[in-house]
């Protein structure tokens, strides 16, 4: 038998702790008002600077269609949307100020306590300690490629209460608007009633022309992810 440290479910299917390997815990958690109307048109953005943040996840517990992506604004383009050479995470709304509450998971070294379990891996890095708060993957839902088209709503299904989601994927659609200019528009998640909806939002971001998609045609997954012991504010 290999030497190290595992810890498995009782009934010894899931691996729940390794010393090989760094888990994900919380980095920051709290909510984020999506008060930027940068083409004064129905598209609400809100920011959240990760700038240094190693291998970021982000999961969003938003009961408003809301759209998710990792940017990093460059040159002069779009300067409502961030600082040059920064990296945010963007949250696209169709509804002013909304509130987006958000958890965001790393692979980090995370503050622990003088006290409870703490792992090392063979090199002397801590792996794991008792006081993170660990990133609780409760489920996986499937979106069939081609769903939901830009007008419609998707039910991905149920996920119950205290739970976030994590998309895998980020999916456009344009099409013209606007005296003809394309337009973009971004698949976005919500719950609602304990169940996960998907739909698209208007982005406000200029596409290449109409019609054109990106990724649509294909599957998305999103990640489920229990909210139950982590703190509304943390980081």
């Amino acid at each position: 038998m290999p030497a190290g440290f595992q810890v498995f479910t009782n009934n010894g299917d899931v691996l729940q702790i390794d010393n090989e390997a760094v888990v994900y815990s919380l980095r920051k958690s709290g909510q984020v008002s999506c008060n930027i109307n940068a083409f004064n048109w129905i598209d609400y953005v809100g920011l959240l600077d990760i700038t240094g943040i190693n291998h970021p996840m982000v999961a969003v517990q938003s009961s408003t269609p809301c759209a998710v992506e990792i940017i990093k604004p460059t040159g002069q383009n779009f300067p409502q949307y961030g600082s040059s050479g920064r990296t945010y995470v963007k949250f696209t709304t169709n509804t002013a100020n909304a509130q987006i509450q958000y958890y965001l998971f790393d692979q980090w070294n995370a503050p622990g306590g003088n006290s409870g379990l703490e792992i090392f891996s063979a090199q002397g890095n801590r792996v794991f300690h008792s006081d993170w708060y660990l990133m609780e993957v409760v489920g996986f839902l499937n979106v069939p490629a081609g769903t939901p088209n830009r007008t419609a709503t998707y039910n991905a299904g149920s996920v119950g209460s205290n739970r976030a989601l994590c998309k895998t994927l980020n999916r456009v659609i344009t099409t013209s608007q606007q005296g003809g200019a394309p337009v973009t528009y971004k698949d976005a998640v919500r719950i609602t009633g304990g169940n996960a909806e998907v739909s698209y939002v208007a982005a406000g971001d200029y596409g290449n022309s109409d019609g054109w998609n990106y990724l649509q045609d294909v599957p998305n997954k999103i990640i489920v992810i229990s909210t139950s012991t982590l703190p509304a504010n943390y980081g």
